[in-house]
């Protein structure tokens, strides 16, 4: 039993010895969810620094091919690319993808030289039909998922729309809260929106909630844009609203009883210079 076990254990070592590195192929199988064929391929990639980095960067790139399925469209690689994807994974002639109605090997490469195309022939003793085509099919989804992912990062580093400064007031304490102080400044983005950003120093605190308003200058109508919640705050002003109608700033503590009408017990109040 002793013996057999020590020439198991020395036909694992030979086994080991004998994977100098694992091909492309088997390294792509395994990082889109394929079991090692072999006990030596697992021992190896436990191993071996290379290999492992070269199946953590397939696998990387199943996952973004898995999590950005329906993101939007992706833009199509030129046949220059195509032909580079071709070479370097050794394709035969007649294996191209949909779409390509040129043969890509004869596509220039401007970045490597042309390496010799191999026949899948020469694989069919050592995998099946299955396992040779899934391996070109990771290679070429990797390459148009790093090419698709370029064109959505752009898309989201564009800036977003400068807005212009439109008004501004100084918001003044009325008499129950001497001391406190407060700012208003309204913005209009590029696609029309007008929002007015607030600061407010209170000089107390006191039990309810803050809450911000538009004012007539005669006080005799009003419009929530909602409630403040610290020393600051931001608000959209609803289309349609006329500042020059609505130039008043009003920032209000109310009780928390239900009641949406203003309280009467504004801590600053200020108007707009429209």
């Amino acid at each position: 039993m002793e013996q057999h076990d020590s020439d198991r254990a020395a036909h694992d070592r030979a086994d080991d010895d004998a994977l100098a590195h694992l091909d492309a192929e088997a390294i792509a199988l395994i990082a889109i969810g394929e079991a090692p064929s072999s006990l030596g391929e697992s021992r190896h990639l436990a191993v071996c620094p290379a290999c492992r980095s070269e199946l953590d960067q397939l696998h990387g790139a199943a996952e973004i091919a898995r999590t950005t399925i329906g993101e939007g469209a992706f833009v199509a690689p030129s046949s220059a690319v195509w032909a580079g994807i071709h070479r370097e994974l050794g394709l035969a002639a007649d294996v191209r993808p949909p779409g390509l109605d040129t043969d890509p090997a004869s596509e220039p490469v401007a970045s490597a030289p042309a390496a010799p195309v191999r026949s899948f022939a020469d694989e069919r003793a050592r995998r099946g039909r299955m396992r040779r085509l899934i391996a070109p099919v990771a290679g070429i989804a990797a390459a148009a998922v790093a090419v698709g992912a370029v064109a959505l990062s752009w898309e989201a580093l564009r800036p977003a729309p400068e807005s212009v400064t439109v008004a501004r007031a100084a918001l003044d304490a009325l008499p129950a809260w001497q001391g406190s102080t407060g700012t208003a400044v309204v913005s209009e983005t590029a696609d029309g929106e007008r929002v007015v950003s607030i600061e407010l120093d209170a000089s107390v605190e006191a039990d309810g909630v803050r809450e911000v308003w538009l004012l007539t200058p005669e006080v005799d109508g009003l419009i929530s844009l909602g409630l403040l919640e610290g020393g600051s705050g931001t608000f959209v002003i609803p289309d349609g609203i006329d500042l020059a109608e609505y130039p008043i700033v009003d920032v209000s503590l109310e009780p928390v009883d239900g009641d949406p009408a203003h309280s009467g017990d504004s801590i600053v109040r200020g108007a707009l210079d429209v």
